[in-house]
């Protein structure tokens, strides 16, 4: 059938059966008409729907008049409609019309986008990447601008589902939803990190953040669960200095300054050698898009190698700010993207993020921290599923005595968002290089 058949068929319909405007209305926008005069008629039922208005074509005649008088003169009104509704006897298959023009358009718009990017293949010196990075972006835009999709469901769907998530995390020896962080008290009181939720954790600099990170990151890592880690400041050689030092037994001050003995190598080696069997994935880049990001993250997901992504961290992954822009609304859509990359890709999302200064001056309170000391804390406050702040009482308290002889390496972790969950303050210990942590008690939480 043809498109334009398709379109006049589509709108005699609504004339005939305004409750299917409903739904078109949710599928369809005047630009996706073929025929720009279809459009306009579209455009001018729509609007007077919106305002509560019943459209018939007397009243869509006179709003096409009131919106565009040269345009409705050229195109003779809309008398040609109302010989066409005799024509059209299954009005209730107006929705299938929408349907079959939204197509029609969509396979144009990608049609348009492949044209121009294989213009651009053909040109001298053309960066794949970033064609392939744009074509991404393009065709992520055009499916989230145009997708059809019923978000309302009968609560008692919506309880059978969940019925059945249950059943099959209790089919399964570990629980295929949640992952342990390995940090007793912040498992104890969150549950771990789990899939299709984004956990924050934010700091001062030199808190140890990117370390718990990494700390809970190789946790998973060790229980077979695999690990997407995407740096935006440390580098390979950094990384691997962090773990060399917490879990090789080498001097922290030898890897950096130099003097690393024969044995420090053999340690290195070892503990190299051990990793090659551990799920754990490193990428290092300077900058790098939303997009990029996406489609690193989704390669893996349908892989089956992804089950939780670190970023590290959030500043350094949003984009500049344009004109127009406040860096609170870049930084809202970037939490929101991760968001939905975590559902999308079904891995849990553990986002580090820098903190204010507020919490500075809050003395008379013990310098306890609030979500707000997140920088641009507005939009993570919302998006984030669990917010968690770390907190070294060393750095604010004169007196330590009251957490004992270890307060010197005492680090609190402040549960102040758990949107499924208890909020509390979970406790552990750090060594002097902030490269490994013990839970209280000494127990170390790694598992052979």
């Amino acid at each position: 059938m043809e498109k334009n058949v398709i379109e006049r068929a589509l709108l005699c319909s609504l004339f005939l059966d305004q409750v299917a405007i409903l739904e078109v209305v949710g599928l369809l926008r005047p630009e996706m008409f073929s025929d720009p005069d279809h459009g306009f008629i579209y455009e001018a039922f729509t609007d007077l729907f919106n305002r509560n208005k019943r459209p018939d074509l007397i009243l869509v005649e006179e709003e096409m008049k009131k919106k565009d008088p040269e345009r409705y003169l050229k195109m003779g009104g809309i008398a040609y409609l109302s010989d066409g509704m005799e024509t059209v006897r299954l009005e209730y298959n107006a929705v299938e019309y929408a349907r079959e023009i939204l197509r029609h358009y969509l396979l144009a718009c990608m049609h348009k986008l492949f044209v121009q990017k294989a213009s651009e293949c053909l040109q001298y010196g053309t960066d794949y990447q970033k064609v392939i990075e744009d074509c991404e972006r393009d065709l992520l835009r055009l499916r989230m601008d145009n997708s059809e999709s019923d978000s309302l469901q009968p609560l008692s769907e919506v309880m059978k589902q969940s019925i059945d998530i249950h059943l099959d995390r209790m089919s399964h020896k570990d629980d295929p939803v949640r992952m342990l962080t390995g940090i007793s008290g912040l498992d104890g009181l969150t549950g771990g990190l789990y899939r299709k939720e984004v956990l924050v954790l934010g700091g001062l600099p030199s808190d140890g953040k990117t370390a718990l990170a990494m700390f809970m990151a190789m946790n998973l890592a060790c229980k077979g669960k695999h690990v997407l880690h995407f740096s935006f400041e440390m580098t390979g050689d950094q990384t691997a200095a962090r773990f060399f030092a917490g879990y090789a037994d080498v001097e922290a001050a030898r890897l950096r300054i130099g003097g690393l003995r024969e044995e420090d190598i053999d340690r290195m080696k070892r503990y190299a050698s051990g990793m090659e069997r551990m799920p754990y994935y490193f990428a290092n880049v300077s900058s790098m898009s939303l997009e990029a990001l996406r489609a690193e993250v989704m390669l893996r997901s349908r892989k089956g190698e992804c089950d939780a992504v670190v970023i590290d961290y959030l500043h350094t992954l949003a984009p500049p700010t344009k004109k127009g822009e406040t860096q609170e609304s870049v930084i809202r859509n970037t939490i929101t993207a991760l968001k939905r990359i975590a559902v999308e890709a079904n891995c849990a999302m553990l986002v580090v993020s820098q903190l204010n200064r507020e919490v500075l001056k809050r003395a008379e309170n013990g310098f306890v921290p609030m979500m707000s000391d997140l920088r641009d804390s507005g939009a993570i406050e919302f998006v984030a599923d669990c917010v968690v702040i770390i907190n070294r009482p060393e750095r604010f308290e004169k007196n330590l005595d009251k957490y004992g002889e270890n307060a010197s390496h005492l680090v609190k972790l402040y549960v102040l968002k758990n949107r499924n969950g208890s909020t509390g303050i979970a406790e552990l210990y750090r060594n002097d290089t902030y490269t490994s942590f013990v839970n209280p008690g000494g127990n170390l939480h790694f598992e052979d």
